[in-house]
């Protein structure tokens, strides 16, 4: 067996593990679905995707996760990565042992050998021939009067026969086919363009059920590329949304001009066994052009959450400067209450998300990555300690020890979705119950 691999996993949870990535691309992360599973608890369900670019190598993207991707303690979008380079993902540090696109090398093909000759008694002997032409000879009159009896028997069995042929086999059930096929696949793309500036906004939803984003901004070097699958139940509500837009019934070309500038809207949407390509240029949208425009911006940006791009790189700026010093702040001061922990957390996402679309990043734009790993780990070790102390308590039917436990777990996690929160409340209640009683 070939030992050929791609990256060797050099810390973490699966340190020594040795990859091979397919010439197709593999993502990596903590769900079994990936390609390349991890047993890394800070990495997301789908981390990152690793794949070549043809005559460039090996690149690595960010899947939007919640703790980012970083090449070489630098932290990345997409990237181009060769050999010597290190990808961190949570606690899990990899390097890249090749670039190449080669798969690995087979083991080489064996020689066909011969097969072998079996002899099974057909062959006749010298001197056999002649004695065999006249046993044949012999045997002519039995062959004749077998051939009669099959004659007779053909011409009995004939109408039956007939009969059989012409009748019809039974009607097979036709297969009863869903009367709305809601199949989608949509390809977006805006371009606005000005002497000054050229944005390009991108989207593709495909029939397998992903979403991609890509856009360009090229003044305020920003670039976003994201993907990821969606929910079949939300795509047959966005089919329906825009079969009732009116979109599909529009002309297919609506021109006009604007001087010194370029905006072009092209929409190719098609449902099931309908398509329909509209383009938009330099005038003003018809009103089910835009519906279905807005529907389906509105739907990449709740299912890949770019928010952030709609503002100007300064205001995203000042934004996220804002929000990493609240969470620096809260995170400092971790130890006057229990929720602060979990607001820093909160409050360096936020800054992260602001400084998505924005390059170069910030000094600071490592420390939020950092620190927020930090606060996450220390988050879920309080945590920890607190339900520990919580159930230890219950055993030993101290309910004013448990109560003080569960109620600093409901600070720790605020979040009442957080199935953590959840189970706490409910103890907490039953707690409460029994001081009550006593």
């Amino acid at each position: 067996m070939s030992d050929f691999h791609h990256l060797l996993v050099k810390a973490g949870p699966d340190a020594g593990m040795r990859i091979a990535v397919p010439t197709g691309g593999a993502r990596l992360g903590r769900s079994s679905k990936n390609d390349i599973v991890l047993g890394d608890p800070l990495l997301s369900r789908h981390h990152c995707r690793l794949y070549f670019k043809p005559g460039d190598g090996l690149f690595v993207t960010d899947l939007a996760s919640a703790n980012g991707t970083m090449v070489n303690k630098r932290a990345i979008q997409d990237q181009q990565v060769v050999p010597g380079d290190l990808i961190q993902v949570g606690d899990t540090v990899i390097e890249v042992v090749s670039d190449s696109l080669q798969e690995p090398p087979g083991a080489p093909a064996a020689a066909e050998a011969a097969a072998p000759v079996v002899d099974l008694g057909l062959k006749k002997a010298a001197g056999q021939d002649a004695a065999a032409a006249r046993k044949s000879i012999g045997r002519l009159p039995l062959m004749v009067a077998a051939a009669l009896v099959t004659l007779i028997a053909l011409a009995a069995w004939a109408p039956k026969l007939l009969k059989r042929a012409v009748t019809p086999p039974p009607p097979v059930p036709a297969v009863q086919k869903a009367p709305d096929d809601l199949t989608l696949d949509v390809e977006y793309e805006k371009v606005q363009a000005t002497p000054e500036n050229i944005f390009r906004y991108y989207l593709r939803i495909a029939p397998d059920r992903t979403i991609s984003i890509q856009i360009d901004d090229i003044a305020n070097q920003r670039q976003v590329r994201k993907e990821k699958r969606v929910d079949q139940s939300l795509l047959h509500e966005l089919s329906g949304s825009l079969r009732n837009s009116g979109f599909m019934a529009l002309s297919a070309d609506y021109s006009g001009i604007k001087p010194d500038v370029l905006e072009q809207f092209d929409l190719c949407v098609t449902i099931g066994r309908r398509a329909q390509r509209v383009r938009v240029l330099n005038r003003v949208e018809p009103d089910d052009f835009r519906k279905a425009r807005e529907t389906i911006e509105e739907f990449g940006k709740m299912e890949l959450g770019i928010h952030a791009i709609q503002f100007a790189p300064e205001k995203l700026r000042q934004m996220a400067s804002d929000a990493y010093l609240l969470a620096r702040k809260l995170y400092d001061e971790r130890d006057v209450k229990h929720a602060n922990i979990a607001l820093s957390v909160r409050h360096f996402d936020e800054a992260d998300l602001y400084l998505e679309t924005i390059e170069p990043k910030p000094d600071y734009y490592a420390e939020i990555i950092q620190i927020r790993n930090d606060a996450k780990r220390e988050l879920e070790e309080r945590y920890n300690d607190q339900k520990f102390r919580a159930e230890r308590a219950i055993r030993l039917r101290d309910w004013p020890e448990a109560s003080d436990a569960l109620q600093a777990i409901c600070e720790l996690i605020p979040d009442r979705a957080d199935p953590r929160n959840e189970e706490a409340r409910k103890q907490l209640l039953d707690v409460q119950r029994r001081m009550n009683t006593r």
